[in-house]
């Protein structure tokens, strides 16, 4: 039997499920190339239930969760309110998180989360989806790629005390 994947916006009681699963799939992520000190502080302000539930309050914020057979597996995450490095001539929306337990990558959840977000975009009319991904996530930038993103520009990450090199990828929604 073929797992069934599903995906719903997060509302307010969801804030403990997507601590867990950004700080699982960070770790899973970053755990092995990050100093434990600075991993544990960006996990404590970024994963935290309390700082989830901000966000989940923000409506410059949306956040959907994706299911399979019912467990929660990965979320999104998309911020209305920033503006891109070198496009503030469109009117793009940030897709500042998508993450799947690794696990579940390459099972169809990561592309429908991807959907999902391009679906929002389009429908609210949107001229392209942005986000940034360090340089040294190869999974993840052949992800976006796959996806249809380009790289477009660079940018630093602030990760605790470290400082990444990103880079800047774009889809384009009407071209």
């Amino acid at each position: 039997m073929k797992n069934v994947i599903s995906i719903r916006p997060a509302t307010a009681t969801d804030c403990t499920t997507i601590a867990a699963l950004g700080k699982q799939t960070f770790v899973e992520t970053y755990g092995e190339v990050s100093p434990k000190e600075s991993l544990d502080q960006y996990l404590k302000a970024k994963f935290s239930p309390e700082k989830i539930a901000e966000e989940l309050s923000n409506p410059d914020e949306r956040f959907f969760i994706a299911f399979v057979d019912e467990m929660p597996v990965g979320f999104t995450k998309l911020r209305y309110d920033r503006i891109p490095k070198n496009l503030s001539n469109k009117k793009a929306i940030e897709l500042e998180r998508i993450y799947v337990l690794r696990e579940h990558q390459g099972s169809s959840v990561g592309k429908e989360l991807m959907n999902r977000c391009k679906e929002i975009a389009k429908s609210e009319k949107f001229d392209l989806v942005w986000l940034q991904v360090w340089q040294d996530n190869h999974r993840a930038i052949q992800f976006y790629q796959k996806s249809g993103f380009v790289i477009y520009d660079t940018a630093i990450f602030n990760f605790a005390d470290i400082k990444h090199k990103d880079y800047l990828m774009r889809f384009d929604l009407y071209l």
